[in-house]
């Protein structure tokens, strides 16, 4: 049996606007010849445009090909046989011949299996622990004279002040990235860039104070790891930007937990790079987030299809080796995963502000490093006072929030209670998603 497809599916991995609305205009089951699918899980079809072009998804990855001469992928016809699918699923008859394949289509899957087989074989191959300890040291060798060149820029910021670090910032934070980069130290340019955005900041003395805290914690820490917590030592290595060997997986236990997928933040790379998508999950049961992360880098990748919102899920995965055990990977194709059984029924969140700073320093005493959290409250309400927006908890104490578009939210809350996803980042409180009676919307 083939795997159902929902059109919202479809839109998650539709490129841009214009190629949307030209798939729709292909989207007519008449247009379409020779449709079929295949038991594992392929389909194709042909359509007549300027020639006859094939088009051929494999559905758990909503993977999509076309003979079609068009970079963007998917193209507009791989769409349309798409959009025609979630409508026609029942006219497209799976072929249990191989023979019965078009040539171009078995092409397709064999590329597919092959890279599949090459996957395997690659995770198969046994690792030389030897060679990998040695990489391993040599990169740390690396970090540490990054570490030890990050110390004395930090050391010569305090000794010249702020106020001064506005007037000549551009040349000594543009330096000190390109060394954290040489230094394979990636992770930490982003506490670089938000150090630097916090200088053009209203408030800049507390914002800066706090990114030249974190990063001079982040120095410490480092230079005294021998003493840390070995999961804590693990998630500070992550957030540097060493990468997570892929043969560690596979001592990782799989887990099942229930949530809901509740918000989700996109946000530029360095040098505009790309994009990255956080994507928040809460459990009602133990009132804490999960993190997904994937990342969109042109021309090479696009954001993968999102978890379906508003709906309760049970999702097997596996979490991070590390202290917080906030970030996991998904072991399910999400494809495949929507065609469980789904309860649409409101996540229990925290009841006030003073439970969410609670968790929240609860957290910082695990990992000092830890930012960004996401928390689900419930029965809030909004207030704008002298031109600063509020949110107002169940104990009427209020919280200063970041809001674009104030009215627009007013004209979808009121002033009744409604319950939202919300990020904190040791800095300011951003809210990412509200969900009243039976409306959801992510900001």
């Amino acid at each position: 049996m083939l795997l159902t497809i929902q059109f919202d599916q479809v839109e998650q991995i539709t490129p841009d606007a214009s190629s949307a609305k030209s798939a729709k205009k292909l989207a007519k089951f008449e247009a379409w010849n020779n449709i079929s699918g295949s038991t594992d899980q392929w389909i194709w079809g042909e359509i007549q445009g300027s020639a006859t072009y094939q088009s051929a998804i494999f559905l758990p990855e909503l993977k999509c090909e076309c003979s079609c001469p068009s970079f963007k992928r998917p193209c507009k016809h791989a769409l349309a046989l798409l959009m025609v699918y979630t409508e026609y699923q029942d006219k497209f008859s799976i072929q249990q011949d191989d023979q019965a394949i078009p040539d171009r289509v078995q092409k397709w899957r064999d590329k597919k299996s092959k890279a599949t087989e090459k996957k395997e074989k690659a995770i198969d191959k046994p690792v030389d622990e030897a060679a990998r300890a040695k990489r391993q040291l040599a990169r740390e060798k690396k970090m540490d004279a990054g570490i030890e060149t990050l110390q004395t820029w930090l050391n010569d910021i305090v000794s010249m002040g702020l106020g001064r670090l506005r007037q000549q910032q551009h040349e000594m934070f543009r330096d000190m990235q390109s060394r954290l980069v040489d230094a394979q130290l990636n992770g930490l340019v982003s506490y670089l860039e938000e150090f630097s955005s916090a200088l053009y900041q209203t408030d800049w003395q507390q914002q800066c104070s706090f990114w030249l805290a974190k990063l001079s914690l982040a120095v410490q820490l480092w230079q005294h790891r021998q003493q840390l917590d070995p999961m804590l030592l693990e998630e500070m290595k992550q957030l540097f930007g060493v990468n997570l060997p892929s043969d560690a997986w596979d001592h990782i236990a799989v887990q099942t937990i229930n949530i809901h997928a509740v918000g989700q933040v996109t946000h530029e790379l360095l040098n505009t790079r790309g994009r990255y998508r956080r994507q928040w999950l809460w459990d009602s049961q133990k009132q804490c987030d999960y993190l997904l992360i994937d990342f969109e880098i042109p021309p090479y990748s696009i954001f993968g299809l999102t978890l379906p919102q508003q709906q309760q899920l049970s999702v097997t995965a596996k979490f991070y080796p590390v202290i917080s055990q906030q970030r996991i990977r998904l072991e399910e194709q999400l494809a495949t995963l929507q065609q469980g059984k789904v309860v649409t029924i409101a996540p229990q969140g925290l009841t006030d502000f003073e439970q969410l700073f609670q968790h929240y320093a609860h957290g910082l005493k695990q990992n000092p490093l830890q930012l960004i959290r996401f928390f689900w409250l419930n029965q809030l309400r909004l207030v704008k006072h002298e031109k600063r927006v509020y949110l107002v908890d169940q104990n009427q104490h209020m919280c200063a929030i970041e809001v674009k578009q104030f009215v627009e939210l007013w004209f979808l809350v009121g002033d009744e209670p409604f319950s939202a996803g919300l990020e904190w980042n040791g800095l300011q409180l951003t809210l990412v998603s509200i969900w009243q009676g039976e409306h959801f919307q992510c900001l």
